[in-house]
């Protein structure tokens, strides 16, 4: 398995421009325990999904992939991640249904079918150089 470190070096190396989703790990990581009066739904595998989030490390990887970008001089760019995997990269239809399963994208509109995580990228890589051009013309 590689490094967070690694990984961050590897995409620095290889890429001017570096395209993420600005994820709030904090947010996707809190309890879903609930209260007495109202007690959470599924704790368990949230529980589950909390240590998973948290042991990628996520955060290292963003921090020290800022890092690295920053000191070799590469734009690191970060997207709003609303929607991302719901938006079909072809024709821009954006709809719950478009994503069958966890690792199938299928949309409603075109009938464009895709792995959800590709769809997903170029979506999030669209985004980012849309947001490099605004900054640009600003």
């Amino acid at each position: 398995m590689t490094s967070p470190v690694r990984a961050a070096l590897a995409l620095v190396r290889d890429y001017g421009v570096i395209v993420h989703e600005d994820l709030r790990i904090a947010n996707m990581t809190r309890s879903a325990s609930g209260t007495i009066e109202q007690p959470g739904r599924n704790v368990a595998a949230k529980s589950g999904l909390n240590r998973s989030i948290l042991d990628a490390g996520w955060g290292v990887f963003l921090t020290t992939l800022a890092y690295k970008a920053e000191s070799a001089g590469r734009e690191l760019i970060a997207v709003n991640p609303a929607n991302t995997s719901r938006t079909c990269s072809r024709c821009g239809h954006c709809a719950k249904e478009n994503r069958v399963t966890q690792a199938e994208f299928a949309c409603t509109a075109c009938g464009h079918t895709a792995h959800a995580d590709v769809n997903a990228a170029i979506n999030i890589l669209r985004a980012g150089l849309a947001l490099r051009e605004a900054a640009g013309a600003a």
